[in-house]
């Protein structure tokens, strides 16, 4: 009807609220497009900011033409950027990255505002997991030791995400019974961790620490390659999903009645971000707050609309845990500070303003 009008009658429908709302939506969007770019813009400045820290001081024009122009640089300066500082600063923005499309996805799928890898205790899952084999007591086969941390790690957050999606999914259970759930399951598995830790050698006791302290000079080319190529495909993925992401919203029975598959969707989904979890601790061990803080940003300034939130979180993410690698490295001089420590800096008062704005309620 409206298009026969349109043919008919073209100035009036031009006319019509209908074409004031359109007009007002492309504006909207337009704004989240602009404010996507301003944080890309923003991950790259932190980025070059953070190469720029270090106990040996480079200029901004040093650190570029070191950058752009590796083969006329001088050596040491080369050495420092390129095997140094540039590996553990861009495991920055990717770690960051994934953990805020894992938080964000959790939030969304169980439909919990505080779900994120660490407070309901899926990093604690792959920290436990990856004791198992630093202490030797579980190992498998045809897998070199470093990925085998990791597929551990994986195993036991997909056991983990599968139990709190299991209780998430009783009707009787409410949201803070499952916020509640997820902290037991932290506090379980931060006690095994304490155990493995007891029984650990001295040379593995440094190595376990080192997942709860959360740590990014342990970089490499190599692990930043399989997460560049990780976390794009993804986001893809999700994003490909972002409409059906975007149903849930409104409830799992409206979503359904759309002809959305809500089981499908949420095991999918729990999937992908088992795997990214995984991943990241079993690189950098476990850091917190970034998949709560990141995607409650994201949302207060973007939306709901997966389109606009998922990629917002994403570069959120990177930029809070490039902060944190700023200020590890800032704050005391020539001692770098576990990542955990900073963000929980930022993500405890972030966690009471959520409480005190919201009332207690979820």
């Amino acid at each position: 009807m409206i298009d026969i009008a349109y043919k008919e009658h073209p100035a009036e429908v031009i006319n019509t609220p209908m074409r004031e709302a359109l007009t007002l939506h492309w504006s909207r969007e337009r704004k989240k497009k602009v404010a996507l770019v301003i944080f890309f813009l923003l991950t790259l400045a932190f980025l070059i900011a953070d190469i720029l820290i270090g106990s040996q001081g480079l200029t901004l024009s040093t650190v570029l033409r070191t950058l752009l122009d590796p083969s006329h640089s001088d050596i040491s300066d080369r050495i420092i950027v390129w095997e140094i500082r540039l590996p553990m600063s861009l495991m920055a923005p990717f770690v960051g990255g994934i953990l805020a499309l894992a938080g964000a996805q959790m939030q969304t799928t169980l439909n919990n505002p505080l779900a994120d890898p660490y407070t309901f205790g899926i990093s604690a899952a792959a920290g436990f997991g990856a004791s198992l084999v630093i202490t030797n007591i579980v190992s498998i086969p045809f897998i070199s030791t470093e990925y085998e941390v990791a597929v551990m790690a994986f195993i036991m957050c997909l056991l983990t995400t599968f139990m709190i999606a299991g209780m998430s999914s009783l009707k009787r259970i409410s949201v803070e019974g499952v916020m509640l759930f997820g902290v037991a399951i932290m506090f379980a598995y931060d006690g095994m961790l304490t155990m493995m830790q007891y029984i650990a050698t001295e040379t593995q006791l440094q190595t376990l620490v080192f997942w709860q302290m959360g740590a990014l000079d342990r970089g490499t080319w190599e692990k930043i390659t399989i997460l560049a190529i990780l976390l794009p495909v993804v986001l893809i993925i999700m994003m490909k999903d972002a409409w059906k992401l975007s149903s849930l919203k409104i409830g799992q029975e409206r979503a359904e009645s759309m002809g959305i598959n809500v089981k499908k969707l949420r095991i999918k989904t729990l999937l992908l971000v088992s795997l990214i979890t995984a991943l990241s601790v079993s690189f950098v061990g476990a850091i917190g707050f970034v998949g709560l803080v990141a995607p409650h940003i994201a949302r207060m300034i973007l939306g709901e609309d997966q389109r606009f939130f998922l990629p917002a979180s994403v570069l959120l993410g990177a930029i809070l845990v490039e902060l944190a690698s700023i200020a590890s490295k800032s704050l005391m001089p020539g001692i770098i500070l576990p990542l955990t420590v900073m963000m929980s800096i930022i993500g405890v008062p972030f966690f009471i303003f959520l409480i005190i704005k919201k009332g207690g309620k979820f």
